[in-house]
């Protein structure tokens, strides 16, 4: 804690003692004034409780005007910290009149000092009413009794005591509220004390924003953001359209830093967990806690569903919260009533290289060209460019390379994807795909492209003749079990990028625009982690378009449509696999950048694969290639063969021979209902058919 804070905390206490010390005499004065006095004697040594105060000479009422002089005095010296006492911010800063401000402190005496609660006791005349109440305390506080019965308006529902929760009134529904309980809760007489921690309640639902990195279209939105709040009269909701590591969370921070406020990001999905009323509390203290501790709520609404509980949940922040609320949503909130919309676009390619070497500046790194390939292959706001430089300053202390920065952007924008595409662990390399020259040479082209985007699309400027259609998009096409798979792990691993398989027969829905969504939702997830899109079986969804000829067709169509335009724009590499090339629209092909065909292999083409099939740990005999490479089997089926015949040969404790193979190759042909032929299996035919 640094001397002025420290300077700040004494001298504030000091300031509270004198205001107590003055509570105790004008509490004294209104036992001296009662037609029945308690015990004055023991009312003024439960009140003095050693301080020096002198009770009855001059008397009260002088010593209450020395008090106050003191209060003025100190109050000078808590303001040379640079600060006011904590009772006069916070009747500043809620509005509080004097008599109000004079309320709050006596309904939070007993919190502060055990005798006060006593003192209580003994002036209403009940060892159990130990607490404030509204008339003791107009009764201490409002000399003129005609005026009490208009200032305990000071307690109405609208009025700032109450409705910023900063006390407390309880007790039955048919009991007066003149002699209602008033209590302060414990987080308010903290802050009254100096201290100011949120209120344990909420703090486990609430993260304080990391610093924003200084981004133009961060800062830009930020600032629209604050002039609309400051201009509002009353508590603002600002919808960021956007995504919250893209920018639009920075933008709530720039927003923050103008208007001197602390943004606090909001768990989404334990606060919607709650129950309503429990949520309707705890949006009230979120309110209590913009008062007390500056702070701005930033909801991430990206991912809730309309209908569901947390689009409700933000729906009852918008509509009760009494503080600046930033609700992120990918589309303008529905919920539009008394919300400012303002877009917080992602930042460019341009800005996000500028965005990592600012990120990077303050660390020892050894980052050189590296940030080129990385920007062009993670699509990144500022808040997730920040994370990961951190993540990575912890993980390498030494310094930062550009692999290990390459491998936490995979960690950090991979989890999207996880829930919505199956991630395949890639396991092959260039040696073990057995394909034509012309098919291989075509996989480097495809890898080299995405390689080498940053230099022709950036160095060399060819990126702005383009606009749309950075991205990579290629078609693999071919029998079942012709590597399809494999070749799209290769990349992966080449690259080392991640791999999502998508199945289409998933996304597709009979739902009018359910479709749309679930591409959309892949895609958006897929641009920032620069993953490798693998469709399988696409021609369940990129078959010929139909002739319009009923509501269904048309929406088809339209969902075909929508596909290709986000084909055209995704900035990552596409990889689309179909077993039947020529289903697929001529519109659709146009749009991609390659198409390479894998062709059922030929005998030279099985007979390579099988010698690759059995790893070298494998204990095999007598294998003969040239023969096996006679059966009409694609790669895919044949690495299926040598998995079941290893488990035969295993199961009888022996070496994989042809004898294990054949027979395994015999069931794979019934499985593919093919004839098993004397022709193609030779002398082990008859081993085969018994």
């Amino acid at each position: 804690m640094s001397d002025t804070r420290l300077d700040w905390r004494q001298e504030n206490a000091a300031w509270l003692r004198l205001a107590l010390r003055q509570l105790r005499l004008r509490l004294y004065r209104l036992a001296l004034s009662q037609e029945a006095p308690p015990d004055v004697p023991r009312l003024a040594t439960w009140l003095v409780a050693g301080e020096d105060v002198e009770l009855r000479s001059p008397g009260p009422d002088a010593g209450i005007v020395r008090l106050g002089a003191a209060l003025a005095e100190q109050e000078k010296r808590v303001r040379e910290t640079g600060r006011r006492p904590s009772l006069s911010s916070l009747a500043e800063i809620a509005g509080l009149s004097a008599l109000e401000s004079d309320l709050l402190l006596f309904a939070a005496a007993p919190a502060l000092d055990g005798a006060f609660g006593r003192a209580y006791a003994e002036l209403q005349g009940d060892t159990r009413r130990d607490h404030a109440t509204l008339h003791l305390g107009l009764s201490l506080l409002v000399a003129d009794a005609s005026e009490r019965l208009l200032a305990a308006d000071c307690l109405a529902g609208v009025r700032p005591l109450r409705s910023l929760r900063l006390l407390d009134v309880t007790g039955g529904d048919d009991e007066p509220l003149l002699t209602r309980r008033l209590s302060v809760d414990e987080r308010v007489t903290d802050y009254m004390r100096g201290v100011n921690r949120i209120d344990a309640r909420i703090a486990p639902l609430l993260a304080l924003a990391p610093e924003a990195l200084p981004s133009k279209s961060a800062i830009d939105a930020g600032a629209e953001s604050a002039k609309l709040i400051a201009e509002a009269e009353h508590w603002v909701t600002v919808n960021l359209i956007g995504v919250a590591e893209g920018g639009a969370r920075d933008a709530a921070w720039h927003a923050c830093d103008t208007l001197g406020l602390r943004p606090h990001v909001l768990d989404l999905a334990g606060f919607a967990a709650r129950p309503a009323e429990d949520r309707s509390k705890l949006t009230a203290l979120l309110g209590r806690e913009a008062l007390l501790a500056g702070l701005a709520v930033v909801v991430d609404g990206t991912h809730a569903s309309r209908g569901g509980e947390a689009a409700r949940a933000i729906d009852e922040l918008i509509g009760s919260l009494a503080a600046t609320l930033f609700v992120i949503s990918a589309e303008r909130w529905p919920n539009g009533r008394g919300v400012a919309a303002v877009h917080a676009t992602r930042p460019s390619r341009a800005e996000q290289r500028t965005l990592w070497r600012a990120a990077l500046d303050p660390h020892a790194n050894s980052v050189n060209g590296e940030v080129d390939a990385i920007v062009q292959q993670f699509d990144m706001g500022p808040g997730g460019i920040a994370d990961v430089v951190a993540r990575v300053a912890r993980r390498a202390p030494d310094g930062i390379t550009g692999r290990e920065l390459w491998r936490a952007c995979r960690e950090q924008t991979g989890a999207a994807l996880d829930e919505l595409a199956r991630r395949v662990t890639p396991c092959y390399g260039w040696d073990d795909i057995v394909v034509s020259d012309d098919v291989r040479a075509q996989l480097r082209e495809l890898a080299a492209q995405v390689q080498q985007r940053g230099r022709v699309y950036e160095t060399w400027g060819l990126g702005r003749q383009l606009g749309r259609g950075r991205g990579i998009t290629a078609l693999f096409a071919g029998p079942s079990g012709t590597g399809k798979t494999m070749a799209a792990e290769i990349l992966a691993a080449h690259l080392e990028l991640d791999l999502y398989r998508i199945d289409l027969a998933g996304v597709v829905s009979k739902y009018i625009g359910e479709t749309e969504k679930n591409l959309r939702r892949v895609f958006e997830a897929a641009e920032r982690s620069g993953a490798i899109l693998f469709f399988d079986e696409a021609d369940a969804l990129f078959g010929s378009r139909t002739e319009v000829r009923d509501s269904h067709d048309r929406y088809a169509n339209l969902e075909i449509n929508y596909l290709l335009q986000r084909m055209e724009d995704y900035s990552g590499l596409a990889i689309l696999a179909t077993n039947r090339r020529a289903a697929l629209d001529a519109a659709f092909l146009r749009r991609l950048r390659f198409a390479i065909d894998f062709s059922f292999p030929g005998a030279d083409d099985r007979q390579r694969i099988w010698e690759r099939v059995f790893p070298a740990e494998a204990a095999t005999r007598g294998l003969e290639y040239a023969f096996l490479s006679r059966l009409d089997l694609s790669g895919g089926n044949i690495r299926s063969v040598a998995v079941n015949a290893a488990f035969l040969a295993a199961a009888e404790e022996s070496p994989i021979g042809m004898e294990q193979v054949v027979r395994a190759a015999a069931r794979e042909y019934v499985k593919l209902s093919k004839p098993i032929s004397a022709a193609e299996f030779g002398a082990y035919y008859p081993a085969v058919r018994r």
